[in-house]
């Protein structure tokens, strides 16, 4: 699409030294062993995340780091780089395919395959952890789908971070924030989905989608009032030029581990289910607090200043009934009925018609 091709003219300097001053070897066909039939390889390997070092995501991804390189005895030495250091989300997302760098805690970019919103940003599809966990682990079927389509794109999934309960946060409160047919009379960046997009639109508001690395700067400078996704968690990072937030529960963000294939099959089996299985350890421990963490972080904004709304049961429904009806049919074509229908088949709710 022309929008990466115009991130990639920008940061074609960028990208090349980085890849050029990287330490990780380009990952092998094969995978060495020694005569014993032990791994024998020694890889330096780069994580990103878009997501602010300040992060429970990136400090979940340091740690997940020391425990590759402890458990797989320091075979594969992953190294963390948070704040965007390798640049946006859309940008590593492409960078992974190629190869540049092996791993990334991330949002999906669509773009690349409409399908993929199944697993990442499907609006009003579900707001409970639970069946969040339940569709994407092992097994689930959010996991499933999301690896088939990832597969054609040369990389694969391990595990997600749940980032929280999302919604938007603002320099003001809008004109009835909760009734999806009154114009808000605000413009809030969006992530460049056509999810997003077309979500926040059927909820009132003006939109723009921002690279992620330019939205402070962007609220500061007024081009913006403010910025959907991520939870109270992304919504801390804007402290200083928000001071409202929106809890739309339009969905709960998963910034999913995923691996460069060829990476993948350069490990040893037994590496290979070292990763997966740490990964998944990871999920674990995040699932157990994060609602915890929900919490503790609209407190802190909450103590900071901050005006938190939060919708109620009837004025939830009222719009995800709107989105349901208004955005879904436009996404069904995009994403595949057949995904969308074994998701709300596997929730238990009504297929879209």
């Amino acid at each position: 699409m022309r929008r990466r091709t115009v991130i990639l003219l920008g940061s074609m300097l960028v990208v090349v030294a980085l890849v050029a001053t990287s330490c990780a070897p380009a990952a092998p066909t094969t995978q060495p062993t020694s005569p014993g039939g032990a791994p024998s390889y020694n890889y330096k390997w780069r994580m990103t995340t878009a997501i602010g070092s300040e992060t429970d995501l990136a400090k979940a991804c340091v740690v997940l780091a020391d425990k590759i390189r402890e458990r797989t005895s320091g075979r594969v030495d992953v190294t963390v780089y948070a704040d965007a250091a390798l640049g946006a989300w859309d940008l590593t997302n492409e960078m992974i395919q190629r190869g540049d760098i092996q791993m990334m805690a991330e949002a999906l970019d669509d773009s690349w395959d409409p399908r993929i919103a199944i697993g990442y940003y499907m609006p009003f599809l579900y707001i409970d952890y639970a069946q969040q966990a339940k569709l994407c682990a092992p097994g689930g079927v959010v996991y499933r789908l999301l690896n088939e389509v990832t597969g054609g794109l040369n990389y694969r999934v391990l595990g997600y971070f749940s980032s929280g309960v999302g919604g938007t946060s603002l320099t003001d409160v809008p004109n009835a924030p909760f009734d999806p047919d009154v114009p808000k009379g605000m413009k809030t960046r969006v992530m460049a989905l056509t999810a997003c997009r077309l979500t926040y639109e059927r909820l009132g508001y003006m939109v723009a989608a921002i690279p992620f690395g330019e939205v402070y700067t962007a609220i500061q400078t007024g081009i913006v009032q403010g910025q959907q996704g991520g939870g109270t968690m992304q919504a801390w990072m804007f402290r200083d030029v928000n001071s409202v937030w929106i809890h739309y529960k339009d969905y709960i963000e998963p910034n999913w581990w995923s691996i460069n294939e060829k990476a993948w099959q350069s490990l040893h089996p037994t590496d290979q289910a070292i990763i997966l299985d740490t990964v998944q350890e990871q999920q674990q421990i995040q699932l157990e607090y994060v609602a915890q963490m929900d919490e503790n972080y609209m407190k802190m904004l909450k103590d900071y200043g901050w005006t938190i709304l939060i919708p109620t049961n009837p004025e939830w429904e009222k719009m995800a009934a709107a989105v349901r009806k208004d955005v879904w049919p436009e996404l069904v074509p995009l994403i595949s009925a057949p995904f969308l229908d074994e998701v709300c088949d596997d929730l238990g709710i009504a297929r879209v018609t």
